[in-house]
């Protein structure tokens, strides 16, 4: 027997048998049913509806045949019908010498093509031991009922998308949940990467974030290990070409993936309607058969309610510092120095160490006011606060406690450094001008609202005794009441 020529387009036949799904798949009614009515209205003691798959012809539904028989494509009479869009007939074998010394033993085949996308991916197909001549009228039935049978693959086809799509949607939805459940900005870029990583199949995800300068930095990764690594403009790499193109990109190790352990790569921008703000990257260690499209997809969604998210992120997170932050002075306010003082006396507890706190208040404030105007008096203040911020060392905190007050929390410092410390600031008052402190040293048990107490007590001496001087507060049983004025 002569092996059927492998046709033309034969990888885009092979992609749309591929596409049906239905090899090395169980029966199904529909085609056994199908392949049955094939059988008697044709009269024929074999039907079949058979795939013609690389090197194998594959059954599907059979009559006389059963689901999952295989036979070699070169000994297949259904190879020979994928050729051509008509039905093929062999009304007697032993005479036709494409087919003499058949291996399967028939004397006659008639095989119309089952057609998927525009390819012949197999035929259904009738036969027997003995030579037979079908009619017209066997031959219509016949291509009829391929017809009936393509046409059920398509629908079987459209039902496992809608299916397969509805259950990418619900992994979608449970990704995104997860991840609107996260309020932490660093949790966040995490979940997101596994998130990445599970939705399509990926064995590493990184997210690369926008930084200034223009620098793509790798922020995060799952599997990688890249963490902190930048990409100039221009760089060759997927993640940055997706970045700069503002469009996804998907490489191959062939393709200049450029990661020699890894089989392909997805870059996927994160963008908003007006900003990209970075490129989130999965990495397959294995290259897919063929481009992932719906994990694909699935990565470009999840991208997309990403971006959305770490945008809301970003301005909740500047809404909540600007809480924080002294419009006037652009340092703390009192909000923020309640919050960072509790945060230093939990801390001093822990590990048996010392806080300082001192209170400044600008000397004649108001007589300044009057003197050169509310906005004058405004500069000042900011320029105090600008000037004290080289006085501080790394782990001190100023901030702006209200009207010309000011507060400093100095941790880890001895009565004597401490003391040092508020001169410095003092001195570093501009325009001649002048303040009053008071500091007081946490005695280790009391709470931020007692120290604070002793610190303005200390403050209130000092203003008493004259202004532009420092007060140590006194212990806490002997600490007298701070009065107005």
């Amino acid at each position: 027997m002569q092996s059927a020529p492998i046709p033309a387009g034969e990888p885009q036949r092979l992609e749309a048998l591929r596409s049906t799904a239905l090899l090395d798949t169980a029966a199904e009614p529909a085609f056994d049913e199908l392949v049955a009515l094939t059988a008697r209205l044709l009269g024929a003691p074999v039907a079949a509806f058979n795939l013609i798959d690389t090197a194998r012809q594959w059954t599907k539904a059979g009559f006389g045949m059963a689901n999952g028989d295989e036979a070699p494509r070169v000994d297949s009479f259904c190879a020979h019908a994928v050729l051509d869009d008509e039905t093929l007939v062999v009304p007697d074998a032993t005479r036709d010498p494409r087919f003499t010394e058949n291996s399967m033993g028939l004397g006659f085949y008639a095989g119309a093509p089952v057609t998927v996308a525009g390819q012949r991916i197999g035929t259904l197909c009738v036969a027997g031991e003995q030579p037979h001549t079908p009619t017209g009228d066997d031959l219509e039935t016949l291509r009829v009922l391929a017809s009936a049978v393509a046409a059920h693959v398509e629908l079987a086809r459209r039902e496992r998308e809608r299916a397969e799509e509805s259950t990418m949607l619900r992994r979608l939805g449970e990704a995104t949940s997860r991840l609107a459940r996260v309020s932490d900005a660093a949790e966040f870029e995490t979940e997101l990467c596994a998130a990445a990583c599970e939705l399509a199949g990926a064995d590493a995800a990184v997210l690369w974030t926008a930084i200034p300068g223009g620098m793509l930095l790798a922020a995060v990764d799952v599997g990688l290990g890249i963490a902190g690594t930048e990409l100039p403009p221009g760089h060759g790499a997927g993640s940055r070409v997706a970045f700069d193109r503002g469009e996804r990109e998907y490489r191959t190790r062939a393709e200049g993936l450029g990661l020699p352990e890894w089989g392909a790569g997805a870059f996927q921008p994160l963008a908003t309607a007006d900003q990209i703000m970075g490129v989130l990257t999965v990495l397959w260690r294995s290259e897919p058969p063929e481009v992932p499209e719906r994990e694909l997809q699935l990565i470009e969604l999840l991208s997309g309610e990403a971006a959305v998210a770490i945008q809301r992120t970003a301005t909740l997170s500047e809404l909540e510092k600007l809480t924080r932050v002294d419009a006037l002075t652009q340092i703390g306010n009192r909000r923020a120095f309640d919050e960072q003082l509790s945060r230093e006396l939990k801390r001093a507890e822990r590990e048996g160490t010392t806080v300082a706190l001192g209170m400044f208040d600008l000397d004649h404030f108001k007589a300044y006011n009057d003197a050169h105007g509310h906005p004058a008096g405004d500069r000042l203040l900011a320029t105090v606060a600008a000037s004290w911020a080289g006085c501080l060392r790394a782990t001190d905190s100023v901030a702006r406690y209200g009207g010309e007050e000011f507060a400093l929390v100095a941790p880890g410092c001895t009565a004597e450094e401490a003391l040092a410390l508020v001169d410095r600031l003092r001195d570093a008052v501009p325009e001649d001008e002048t303040c009053s402190a008071g500091v007081a040293l946490w005695d280790g048990s009391e709470t931020p609202e007692e120290l604070l107490a002793r610190a303005d007590a200390a403050l209130y001496a000092a203003k008493v005794a004259g202004r532009n001087r420092t007060k140590l507060a006194t212990p806490r049983e002997t600490a007298p009441a701070p009065t107005e004025g």
